[in-house]
This record gives structure tokens, C-alpha cells and sequence, in this order.
């Protein structure tokens, strides 16, 4: 199971994916597989730690004047108390996990886990400490990977500013969507090829507001198409400047604080500012310098914190980092020799292309709440990295002869002890029977919007640490949207809670209604809440179909008895035919990740064929009725049993079998189910007979209970002709013949009594009767005929003769069924 974050409540989107899984488990559970669905919970650190930053502020306390060991007191007594929310959730939309076994990403095992991976990368060298460029949220006072950092188009400006030349002779015009990083530019950078400026690099500008020298120099990395084709460069505040200050050895002044605030390398003037109110200023004082040369309108790219809203801001800090690279090689191999396989496939490119362009890992956080960094320092700067305190003190004695040391106080991004979950869940490292057994995984359900938040991570480490890849297929989830195409908020009023549905519905209703929806060639799922309604009825009108059978006089037979095949009539062997079709359907969609498919099949045999059809036919009284009955709604509750949990249960345990609970019951064999093509292709004959038969009654206006007669030619057999009597709810006549072409039942004619037939005559004779004395009238009128042009007159003149004809026929008709002089 993904595991949900701890703050987290179902939503829709649970609906698909953790459904999904749900079904996968009982399906191959049926199958006769220790298929195990393995529940747990992220600790989910910088959201978990926002909610609780929250909760305190209302009491005016803060993290700080807690102090770290009360407020990690009072988050774990907030998670104990809220944190299993989701799980009740869980279990009233019928999901069936291995509770027993269900995880925490903080239990002390995982935890044990998670240092032992960290201090293995250390020692190998993949994890380091460096002043690198990050991704800092300035609300959550954190740093975020690149994976937590979203994309959103903004409406904002760009600005010229005009950079002059120290004697005033020139000056270079660079554009900017961020002016207030502008105090901390160390360099305007051109392309090499631009020959607007080739002659300038070299030579040196004035950093407005500022008055320092800067230096212009030439790089691949500028984009000569990218407003003036001149930019300026500051490396601490933007990754591709800090790469190109890098590569020129420019200073890197931070001009902006891990607050959002102005610091003290700017002028004074703009020193304690926020960032956006220095914005502001900066362009004010551009504007009066005379060095604002325009400003225009523009849509672009903000980068925004995926957990607290705000907008991030590069900034270089001392932090923790993950080497990819070595890591990335063995994970692209993986997926490209088919060891990964994606769901739809076309999410695999996806999964690659983050690979190819793999950073390292920033994987250290500023909070407390989380996996603490197994890292200690001593009195001169010493790092120890250890698995335990205990042998971190034994190495600082051994190695450096110190016993004084204080823990690193950040702690580590929530996706590294993710990225362990598949085997740690099963004990790693400790050589479990379970991971012995279950590792690695068969397959794993998820969103695409974590394929390399979480997916490729998982891959990276089990490949390290566990030595295979830790699933074999990845199922991606479709996302779900409002029935227009939104994404669910409360802000816009379109989210809907399950649990909500459940209270409406019911929780078979819930799923099926979520799932019938899900189809693998769309990754947009526009929910529908009318599928609900739906799923409800169909499970009415399965539990009915259970009361017809227990209401049989005859009583059911024991369980999966059926007559023998001889014995069977016409509608048995329909039925059969069809119920082992059906179980070669349901199992070819549910291997496939097909679970709308899944929902359709069943709703079409069950409501469509099974009740619409040979419910009706078991009207008459049969020996073999009770048997195929039973035995059918057996088998279509097994196959139903993954996908609506509550209601196969209960009806399943209503009929006669053996097991004590339909979750163990085995999945249907097709081979064991009787069929005759034969028999259900003539059965699907009689259909078609029946349903001209009632489009013809519903043409006449009759009421179902209005007897039609057939005429049937006598080569018809004896279960045809009691079936179509039923259905159809008509008398038979017999004529001679053997049909048309040999086939009996395409020569059955339908007739009505004449006195319903003699008065839809006269209605149409009269109605014809008004359309000719219309046309005369209007032939008779001298005007028309003077000016109507010849070609409209004859128009006019040949429809007269049509409903003349046709009254003639109709009247012939109505005095052939006894009307008088054949006039209405």
C-alpha cells in the first residue's frame, strides 16, 4: 500500500487507486496465491508538521519555546489520535489489507532501516555535505527536492533594465522577471556567437542601485532568443546562474535569507525587506535612477512549494546530499530491459526521462519531525555518521579521541524512508521469511504524479539495498476530476468525501461506481456520480434476483450441483454458455488492469442477461431451474466478490456451498462450467424473435400483458416455442413449413387482434383523409396555381397522389379487419 500521509483523510482519488489495489488482492487471494496487501502510514514530515505548527500557534506556543523533545511528545500523541482516521475510512469502503502487519514509516524497525541505508551511502560515498543551491520554502522553513516543487503559469512582468558602462560610453539592456535579485548580481553573461555583444565581453557595467563593477563574459548558457540576449547572472538565487557563476569562479552573495527577507549584502536601503516588497522598490528606484527601460506584461513559470503554497526560492545552504547518478544507472537498466514494467506503458517514458536528467538528492530537512539525521559533530567540526548514538560515541573515541558531540538537528526528507518501503515493511534488513517470500512485490498501484517522487526511488534503493527491483509492474492510477474536468477543492466546491457516498449509496455502490469509471486509455477520470446510482441499483437488483431464488418451492440444490447436460433446456444452456464467457472476460480485464471492463461485463450478464432474461424464462417451472439458478449466481458472486466486497458476501453466504466465507472461496474455472454454442446462439434467436415481438407491441400502443398471437411454423422444437410464448407473452399458432432457409424461427410472424388492428386503420385513414382534402383545397387555389412556379404546382400534385395511394391501401386494409365500406 502507498502509504497515505498520517494528516489525511480519504478523497476520491483513494477511490481509484487503493480500490484497485483492494481488488488485485482479492482476485489473486480467489486464485489460490498468498497474495498479501501489506497497509502502513508516511509519518509525511513537512506536511504532518505544518498541521501541527498550526495546532500550537492556536495556544500561542511555537516549535521553538516547546523546545524539540515536548514538541516531538505532543506530535506523536496528535498522530495517535488523528492518525488513524484514513484507516477507518479505509475500512468502510471495504478495503481488506493485512492489518496485522500494518507499518509506520516511524516505527523503530523502519527507523533502524533507514539509518543503516543512510550511513551504507555515506560510506560509499554517495552521500555528502555541501553548500549546493536548494529549493527553499519559505513558509515551511524548509528545504524541497526538486520532485516537491510544482511548475504553475503565473501572470507577472518582465523588466528591462539598462546596465551602464563605467565611463558611460555603452550599456548592456538585461531583462528580468525577479529585479529584487538584481543586488546580487556578480556578472552579465552573453552567448559566444552573439555578435551584438562580442565586442563587449571583457569590458565591465555598473550594477544599478548597487555601484559595484560587474564583468561580461560569454557562455553556452544563455539564450540569445531570451529578451535582449544579455542576462544577468546571480549565482545564489537562480540554478542556471550559479552553474555559469561556477564555471567563471564568480562570487555568490546571498542577498535574499532563508526567511524571504532581504539581507545585509544588499544596500541598507533595501536590507530587512520582504522579498516582494524589495521587488517593488528595486523598480521604483530603477524607474527614478532612469534605468528602467520598460516594463511588459508576461505569463510564466513559478516555481511553488507542493506542500505549503509558497513561492520557492533558490538559495544556497549547507546541506545533505544524495549522489543519483550511480544510483539512476541501475534503475534505467531495470526499466529497459523489462524488469519495470508500467501501466500503460507510455508512463514508462516518463519514469526514464526523470532518470536520464537525474540532480542529486537534497535529502536534508529543517524540522523535527521525521527520521533525524544519523549525523554528529564534534568540538572542532569532526562528522560522525553512525547507526545509533552508542557507536557513534565509539567512533568519535576510537577515530578522533573525543567524547563531546551534538546531533545534526535536520532531519530527513520523508521520500528516502519512502523509498525503502517495499522491503523494509517486510523486515529488511533482517532476512524475514516474509521478504524471503514476498519481495519482491508482484505489483504496484500508485499516481503518476509520483513516479519519480516515489517510484524511481524505490527502484534506485531495492536494486541497492535488496538486490532486485521491488516490483515487477507498475500500475498508474488515473487522476480524478469533477464531471467537467476539474480537479476536486474545497475552494471550488466540487470535492466530494467517500465517505459521503458510502452514507448515499453504500460502499459496494462507492467502489463499483469509481471503478466502472476507470478505464487504461484514459488517465482522466471525470467522476460521475450517477455511476453510484447506478452500481446501487445493480446490487438491488442482485439482491432480488437472490429473493426470487430462495422464494423457489422446490428449494435449492446442494452447493455447485447442476442436472446433467442432457437435462439442460434451451435457457440453461444459454445461460451456462454465457456465465463461462463471462469468467473468461472478468479474468482477461482483471489481469489487464481492466477494472471499468471488469464492471461492465458483470453488470451486462447479471442485470442484462441473467435477470432480464433467464430469471423470466425459470417462470415456468423446471427441474433443472433451481440447480442452474443457483449454481450461475454462485459463480457471478465469486467473480463480482473483488469488486463489491459487502454485497457478494452476503448473498453468497444465502446460497448452498461449502466454504465459510466467499474471501477464501476459489476463483470460477471456466472449464468447469457446461457449454453449448449451439444452444445459446438459438437461445440469442429467440431474443431477437421477442424483441421485434415487443417493438412491435410498443408500436401498437399494447400493454405487456396484452396477448399478441405468433404464428410458428410446426418444424419449430418445444423449448423455442415455450420461451417465445413466455417472453413474449403471446399465443402460438402453428403453420406448416420449415421456415425460411431451414430455420424455423425466422419465419415466426406476429399477429394482433383485429379489433386493435381495424382501429389503428381508421386512425391512419383519417389522419390521410386531412392531408388529401389539404392539398386539394390548396391545387384549388387560383392565387397558388397563377403564381407558384410550374415546378412547385407538380411537387404539390405528387404528393396529392401519394396520400391518395396511400389512403386507397389503408382503406383496403381497415376493410379487411371488418370496417365498413373500407371508409372511416
Amino acid at each position: 500500500m502507498p502509504p497515505p500521509n498520517i494528516t489525511g483523510r480519504a478523497h476520491l482519488g483513494h477511490g481509484s487507486t487503493y480500490t484497485a489495489q483492494d481488488i488485485l488482492t482479492r482476485y489473486h487471494r480467489m486464485l489460490g496465491e498468498n497474495a498479501d496487501w501489506i497497509p502502513g502510514q508516511d509519518h509525511a514530515a513537512i506536511a504532518t508538521e505544518a498541521v501541527l505548527v498550526r495546532e500550537f500557534a492556536k495556544e500561542g506556543l511555537t516549535r521553538e519555546n516547546l523546545g524539540r523533545a515536548k514538541y516531538l511528545e505532543r506530535a506523536w500523541a496528535w498522530r495517535e489520535q488523528y492518525g488513524g482516521e484514513i484507516n477507518d475510512s479505509f475500512r468502510k469502503l471495504g478495503f481488506g489489507p493485512d492489518w496485522e502487519r500494518e507499518r509506520f514509516t516511524l516505527d523503530p524497525a523502519l527507523s533502524a532501516a533507514v539509518a543503516k541505508v543512510f550511513v551504507a551511502l555515506y560510506r560509499q560515498g554517495l552521500i555528502y555535505r555541501g553548500t549546493r543551491l536548494v529549493n527553499w520554502d519559505p513558509e515551511s522553513q524548509s528545504t524541497l527536492s526538486d520532485a516537491e516543487v510544482d511548475d504553475e503559469e503565473r501572470d507577472g512582468f518582465l523588466w528591462h533594465i539598462r546596465y551602464p558602462s563605467e565611463d558611460g560610453s555603452f550599456s548592456i539592456e538585461v531583462a528580468t522577471t525577479r529585479p529584487e535579485t538584481m543586488l546580487g548580481d556578480t556578472a552579465v553573461a552573453v552567448h559566444p556567437a552573439d555578435e551584438r555583444y562580442r565586442n563587449l565581453v571583457g569590458k565591465h557595467v555598473v550594477l544599478p542601485l548597487v555601484g559595484k563593477k560587474l564583468p561580461i563574459l560569454a557562455d553556452d548558457a544563455v539564450e540569445r532568443d531570451f529578451g535582449t540576449g544579455a542576462v544577468k547572472v546571480t549565482p545564489a538565487h537562480d540554478p542556471l546562474d550559479n552553474e555559469i557563476g561556477e564555471r567563471h569562479a564568480l562570487p555568490m552573495p546571498s542577498v535574499i535569507g532563508f526567511d524571504g527577507k532581504m539581507t545585509d549584502e544588499v544596500p541598507q536601503a533595501y536590507r530587512g525587506l520582504d522579498r516582494f516588497a524589495a521587488r517593488k522598490a528595486v523598480v521604483r528606484d530603477l524607474e527614478r535612477d532612469g534605468l528602467l527601460v520598460k516594463t511588459e506584461p508576461r505569463r510564466h513559470t513559478v516555481p511553488v512549494s507542493s506542500r505549503s503554497g509558497a513561492i520557492v526560492e533558490p538559495l544556497l545552504s549547507l546541506q545533505w546530499f544524495c549522489r543519483m547518478k550511480p544510483l539512476a544507472e541501475p534503475a534505467l537498466q531495470a526499466y529497459r530491459d523489462g524488469r519495470v514494467r508500467f501501466v500503460p506503458e507510455r508512463f514508462g517514458r516518463t519514469y526514464e526521462a526523470w532518470l536520464e536528467n537525474i540532480r542529486d538528492w537534497n535529502i536534508s530537512r529543517q524540522i523535527w519531525w521525521g527520521h533525524q539525521l544519523p549525523v554528529w559533530y564534534g568540538p572542532s567540526g569532526e562528522t560522525i555518521v553512525a547507526e545509533s548514538e552508542e557507536e557513534a560515541y565509539a567512533l568519535a573515541k576510537r577515530e578522533h579521541g573525543i567524547a563531546e558531540l551534538t546531533r545534526d538537528p535536520d532531519t530527513l526528507d520523508t521520500w528516502f524512508s519512502s523509498g525503502l518501503w517495499p522491503f523494509s515493511i517486510l523486515g529488511w534488513p533482517e532476512k524475514t521469511p516474509e521478504l524471503e517470500h514476498w519481495y519482491p512485490n508482484q505489483v504496484l498501484v500508485t499516481g503518476r504524479e509520483i513516479i519519480f517522487l516515489w517510484v524511481a526511488r524505490m527502484v534506485m534503493l531495492g536494486l541497492k539495498f535488496a538486490g532486485d527491483v521491488p516490483f515487477r509492474e507498475v500500475f498508474i492510477a488515473p487522476l480524478v476530476f469533477d464531471v467537467h474536468g476539474r480537479k476536486m477543492s474545497k475552494s471550488l466546491g466540487n470535492a466530494i468525501d467517500p465517505i459521503d457516498l458510502i452514507a448515499k449509496y453504500g460502499a459496494d455502490a462507492t467502489r463499483f461506481g469509481i471503478v466502472r469509471q476507470m478505464r487504461l486509455e484514459s488517465q482522466e477520470l471525470r467522476f460521475d456520480e450517477r455511476f453510484c446510482e447506478k452500481a446501487r441499483e445493480f446490487n438491488n437488483k442482485t439482491w432480488n434476483a437472490l429473493r426470487y431464488l430462495k422464494s423457489l418451492p422446490e428449494g435449492l440444490p446442494a452447493a455447485g450441483t447442476l442436472p446433467p447436460k442432457e437435462k439442460l433446456g434451451l435457457a440453461d444452456r444459454w445461460i451456462l454458455t454465457l456465465l463461462r464467457q463471462t469468467v473468461v472476460n472478468v479474468t482477461n480485464a482483471l489481469d489487464a488492469y481492466e477494472f471499468g471492463v471488469a464492471a461492465d461485463l458483470l453488470i451486462d450478464f447479471v442485470w442484462y442477461r441473467y435477470c432480464d432474461w433467464y430469471l423470466e424464462a425459470t417462470k415456468t417451472p423446471s427441474e433443472t431451474r433451481a440447480a442452474v439458478l443457483s449454481y450461475s449466481l454462485n459463480v457471478t458472486m465469486r467473480l463480482l466478490h473483488p469488486l463489491a466486497p459487502f454485497v457478494s458476501e452476503e448473498i453468497w453466504q444465502a446460497l448452498p456451498h461449502d466454504g465459510a466465507t466467499i474471501v477464501t472461496a476459489s476463483w470460477p474455472d471456466p472449464t468447469e462450467i457446461p457449454h453449448d454454442d449451439g444452444a445459446a446462439e438459438r437461445y440469442e434467436a429467440v431474443i431477437g424473435v421477442v424483441t421485434k415481438v415487443r417493438d412491435f407491441r410498443a408500436q401498437l400502443g399494447l400493454a405487456p400483458r396484452e396477448k399478441l398471437t405468433l404464428e410458428v411454423p410446426a418444424a419449430l422444437d418445444a423449448d423455442a416455442r415455450n420461451l417465445l410464448a413466455l417472453h413474449a407473452n403471446a399465443t402460438l399458432a402453428e403453420i406448416s413449413g420449415d421456415g425460411v432457409g431451414g430455420e424455423p424461427l425466422a419465419a415466426v410472424t406476429v399477429r394482433a387482434p383485429k379489433e386493435i388492428l381495424r382501429e389503428r386503420a381508421r386512425k391512419e385513414v383519417e389522419r390521410l383523409d386531412g392531408e388529401v382534402a389539404r392539398l386539394e383545397k390548396k391545387l384549388a387555389n387560383e392565387q397558388f396555381a397563377s403564381k407558384a412556379s410550374p415546378d412547385v404546382v407538380a411537387k404539390e400534385r405528387a404528393k396529392l397522389a401519394g396520400y391518395e395511394s396511400e389512403r386507397a391501401r389503408v382503406r383496403a386494409q381497415f376493410a379487411a379487419f371488418g370496417g365498413e365500406n373500407g371508409s372511416a
